[in-house]
């Protein structure tokens, strides 16, 4: 007996191999549309991430800013008067209130831009720094760094509350990066100027103050900043030459010993001495410390008492500022420089020609763009002069021919060169030395 199967079962797997195809489709046209928006998120928050990982105001504990304040005031009967004046703005202390986390900022300045005796907190997630005054148990807003262009809010930043118009955020280049900054005014009571820097905070304050009788202002700007660890905009402190140093006779002493340094900023410069120390066979003979002028260059007569013949002289720079690094600087870098004391020359055919080869450090350093190279040789030969790069390369042949004994001097021209550390060297005869040179435009 033969079974007939009924079509029936084949009808309805082909209908539901139908609906099943068409929701697979349908299925696949919504896993696209997930993926593409997605794709459209990661987009979106990228070009918004910025935005939310700014801060304003890193608050910490050993945050710490170099301020540059220029100030200038004016009297009745034409009194009055400017200046520039350094100080540290420095977050000091925390204390928690409510479960918020506050901090003190110290000012060691007469107008500061934020208030010793208040407390601040930066909050990350609204984006707004916070404040609480002395005797007030109300928290108050310091700055809404949401606060679009051209609107304006009530600011307690310093303590008062005052009317601030908002300019925004912009990006401009702060301590030599590209950042966002946050500006706010206010243009009616004191004319108040803040500038916030993202991932810096602070960056400048200006006050201004009118009175019937005269006015005072004081712009400040952030030159160098700590903030958690990180160095924005370092400032440089260093020494590098002694002039002229070399083994002299015993009757050339006293002579004029002239020292350069480079310094971000000479007004904090706080000491600079030279060390030295006499010694006669072997045996110190006697120390002395000389205080040096804190022009640039520095000059001082080296004068020894008891100086002989076979003494020997060693000397050593020390300068310092008081910068937030307190940089502390010396040449040599490590060690001293040494002299040798020679016996009188008591024959000299030709007082202007030179006893010893020698090359002088280059004047101005650092220089933009032209330095002097001066130097002398005993008697001929064939002298060569080259530059070089901080990795050897020979940047330009500056004398290449034969002289007769004198005193020469070059200059070389950094013109098309950029800022930096570049060497100079001499060779001639037997005699060959290096030194180093700071182009810095």
């Amino acid at each position: 007996m033969k079974i007939k199967i009924s079509s029936s079962p084949l009808l309805i797997l082909t209908v539901w191999g139908k609906i099943f195809n068409r929701c697979f489709s349908e299925f696949n046209k919504s896993t696209r549309l997930v993926k593409s928006c997605f794709f459209l998120l990661v987009i979106f928050q990228f070009f918004i991430s910025d935005s939310i990982a700014q801060n304003f105001f890193p608050l910490k504990v050993g945050n710490i800013y170099q301020v540059k304040d220029d100030w200038w005031w004016a009297g009745p009967g034409n009194t009055g008067g400017s200046g520039t004046y350094y100080y540290n703005l420095t977050v000091l202390g925390d204390t928690t209130i409510n479960g918020d986390t506050f901090f003190t900022l110290l000012n060691n300045n007469v107008i500061v831009p934020f208030n010793n005796e208040c407390l601040y907190r930066y909050d990350s997630l609204q984006q707004k720094l916070f404040i609480r005054i002395p005797n007030d148990t109300t928290t108050r807003l310091a700055v809404d760094f949401n606060a679009p262009n051209d609107s304006s809010y009530v600011s307690y930043i310093r303590g008062v509350g005052e009317n601030y118009n908002s300019f925004g955020v912009s990006y401009n280049v702060v301590l030599g990066d590209t950042q966002a900054v946050y500006t706010m005014e206010d243009p009616v009571i004191t004319r108040n100027f803040y500038q916030f820097s993202d991932k810096i905070g602070i960056i400048q304050y200006k006050y201004y103050y009118g009175w019937n009788y005269g006015a005072s202002s004081s712009t400040q700007n952030v030159i160098s900043a700590i903030i958690d660890s990180v160095i924005h905009n370092p400032l440089v402190l260093s020494t590098d030459t002694l002039y002229p140093i070399f083994d002299r006779p015993v009757d050339t002493f006293p002579y004029l010993l002239t020292i350069p340094y480079t310094s971000s900023y000479p007004a904090l410069v706080d000491s600079f001495y030279l060390d030295v120390e006499q010694l006669r066979a072997d045996t110190l003979f006697q120390i002395k410390k000389f205080n040096l002028s804190k022009n640039n260059p520095s000059h001082l007569t080296l004068y020894l008492d008891s100086l002989q013949v076979g003494d020997k002289i060693k000397l050593r720079t020390t300068i310092t500022d008081t910068s937030i690094y307190n940089n502390v600087a010396h040449f040599p870098d490590t060690g001293w420089v040494v002299m040798n004391v020679l016996p009188t020359i008591l024959i000299v055919e030709n007082s202007n020609t030179p006893l010893f080869y020698n090359i002088s450090q280059n004047y101005p350093n650092p220089f933009n763009p032209i330095t002097r190279i001066s130097y002398q040789i005993p008697g001929p030969a064939f002298v060569s002069i080259k530059v070089y790069d901080v990795l050897g390369k020979e940047i330009e042949t500056l004398v290449n021919v034969e002289k007769i004994a004198g005193n020469y001097g070059v200059d070389f021209d950094g013109s098309e060169l950029t800022s930096g550390i570049y060497f100079y060297r001499i060779t001639a005869g037997n005699f060959s030395e290096t030194k180093k040179m700071i182009l810095l435009k």
